[in-house]
């Protein structure tokens, strides 16, 4: 399958992080893996990770370690 290009050429963003929050938004829990995420959007797990990062260091999510090499991401109560 081709990868949509806007008029620029450039590939178009097919995960969005406003999808990604949607995702969160119609959770019936604001509590999230990167699995999770990319099982709900269709997506790979590292698409899904990098999503989830963006969010974090934009201020959106939180991160918590909960295991050895397990995280969830968590969205606050705005």
């Amino acid at each position: 399958m081709e990868r949509e290009r806007d008029n620029s050429g450039q590939y178009v963003e097919q995960l969005t992080v406003d999808a990604v929050l949607h995702v969160f938004e119609e959770a019936d829990v604001p509590v999230l893996t990167a699995n999770e995420v990319a099982d709900e959007l269709d997506c790979s797990r590292p698409a899904a990770y990098n999503k989830l990062e963006k969010l974090v260091e934009q201020g959106e999510l939180l991160k918590k370690k909960v295991g050895a090499r397990a995280v969830v991401y968590i969205r606050l109560n705005e």
